[in-house]
């Protein structure tokens, strides 16, 4: 089917969703809500999911201005080109470092968890497949995610449930503590990327039957998500304490190894775990290249777009290898928190200025 006749359903764009979030939730998020000052965890957790939803929202408002148009064309219809400069550009290079970063934090974790011996030069593979995967257009990242969710949201609620064994509940109190001061943290500004997966929508929002509300089906998925969420941090901290908790890396891959019970077929659930995320990341690396081929297009619109996915593709293959340590894309994704706000915040100036032109308009 042509991509520009594509209609996706609410139910298909929820689908989406909840592979993003399963991507990026559970390999640096623990850790940097357990370094926020204040013991209330479920504060910034309650926090950034309230923050994503009205991010989506208004980026909704933003595309029910044009619909049938993607981001970047409504940005462009109402900015003109310095809009869509100020746009495309910032976006190009989230984009860009999204996917390098989240490529590499699960190539290190797969290398330190299941394959030891295994050099990163292939644990990259996943780029190259997203790669294929985005180049078939929407429809076929669409499908692809509707069997990866069925495979792989289940086994991870699952394996979570599985944790909910040999806690101690004395580990972590008060439970109702309302401490707003990790408000002060820049650990609770970095956990943001989670919540800022419906950027994707950049270049596939447009086939939606009614763009005005694409943020209904991210915040289904976000709730229905929450409980996951809130189990990778508060299930490590209810077996090792809050002390030993962050001293962890990965304080819930920690979990997954301590679990234990005779009945249990699979002996290694820290392997299963981070098998069955693959699968989401390479549905999430396709959705960003997908969105960053979209932009580079909206800006160089004669680039051709079987080379515009193959130099993409590369250049995150490669920028992923040049990254020298885990410490790098710790401080990686810190310093690209204000571009993520940026973006977050940009479509409320497109609908206002669309608005205050409206107005002119029926004026004159």
């Amino acid at each position: 089917m042509n991509d520009s006749k594509l209609r996706l359903s609410d139910a298909q764009y929820f689908i989406l969703q909840l592979a993003v979030f399963g991507a990026t939730s559970y390999f640096l998020y623990p850790y940097l809500i357990l370094h926020t000052d204040g013991g209330s965890y479920w504060m910034p957790i309650a926090t950034g999911l309230l923050a994503g939803i009205l991010g989506a929202r208004l980026f909704s408002g933003m595309m029910a201005q044009y619909p049938g148009l993607d981001a970047f064309a409504s940005v462009k219809r109402v900015l003109g080109w310095p809009g869509l400069l100020l746009f495309a550009l910032p976006y190009s290079w989230y984009a860009w470092r999204a996917m390098t970063m989240i490529a590499r934090a699960h190539a290190e974790i797969v290398s330190m968890t299941i394959l030891h011996t295994t050099p990163l030069w292939i644990l990259h593979c996943t780029i190259p497949i997203a790669t294929l995967l985005a180049a078939g257009g929407v429809a076929s990242i669409a499908r692809a995610a509707a069997v990866f969710v069925m495979v792989g949201i289940p086994v991870t609620v699952g394996i979570t449930l599985l944790g909910l064994s040999n806690l101690d509940f004395t580990l972590h109190e008060p439970w109702r503590a309302t401490d707003f001061s990790f408000l002060g943290s820049k650990t609770f500004y970095t956990s943001s990327f989670v919540w800022v997966g419906f950027l994707y929508l950049c270049s596939c929002g447009h086939h939606a039957r009614s763009p005005g509300k694409l943020w209904r089906p991210y915040a289904v998925a976000a709730l229905c998500f929450f409980p996951a969420l809130a189990g990778a941090i508060y299930l490590p901290v209810l077996t090792f304490g809050v002390g030993f908790a962050k001293a962890l890396t990965f304080p819930f891959l920690s979990k997954l190894d301590s679990i234990s019970h005779y009945w249990l077929v699979v002996e290694n659930l820290t392997a299963v775990f981070v098998s069955v995320v693959i699968l989401l990341v390479i549905l999430t690396l396709s959705l960003l290249l997908h969105s960053l081929v979209s932009a580079l297009r909206a800006l160089l619109p004669f680039l051709p777009s079987r080379f515009s996915y193959i130099a993409v593709g590369a250049g995150t293959y490669v920028s992923a290898q040049l990254i020298p340590s885990w410490e790098w894309i710790e401080k990686g994704i810190w310093a690209d928190t204000p571009v993520r706000i940026y973006l977050v915040l940009f479509p409320s100036v497109v609908w206002l200025w669309s608005r205050l032109a409206s107005g002119r308009r029926q004026r004159a």
